[in-house]
């Protein structure tokens, strides 16, 4: 089976690893759905998570990931491209490689945003 827009659609865990170190870990693990190739969640720390998915090859995702840190509370980060402490929304994008994995579809990639690499992995559930 490839991995198309359809079959993108339900629920996911998301895991991921930085290599941040710095004092605004940012960790937007959790679960997501995914409808018609968009999500939209709200993390445990108030982080607003919006995604937009495209099927761009044989088993690739590409992935464009905004986080809204503002209702966050008045102590959360996230940083810039420039590692810069910011309240403001930042844009994360990368490929994700797909499988199929006992019928369900597993992505993972790393996300290069600055100094900072991020393994993704999306599980879905």
């Amino acid at each position: 089976m490839l991995i198309s827009l359809e079959n993108l659609d339900g629920d996911y865990e998301v895991l991921s690893e930085t290599s941040y170190g710095g004092p605004f870990h940012l960790k937007g693990d959790g679960v997501t759905t995914i409808k018609n190739g968009l999500t939209y969640r709200k993390d445990k720390k108030g982080y607003i998570w919006e995604s937009s998915f495209s099927v761009i090859g044989r088993n690739q995702v590409q992935i464009e990931s905004t986080v809204d840190p503002s209702h966050a509370g008045d102590d959360a980060y996230i940083t810039d491209e420039k590692g810069n402490p910011t309240k403001g929304i930042v844009t994360y994008k990368s490929v994700l490689e797909g499988k199929i994995v006992d019928d369900k579809i597993v992505m993972s990639g790393t996300i290069k945003h600055g100094d900072e690499i991020t393994r993704l992995t999306m599980m879905q559930l």
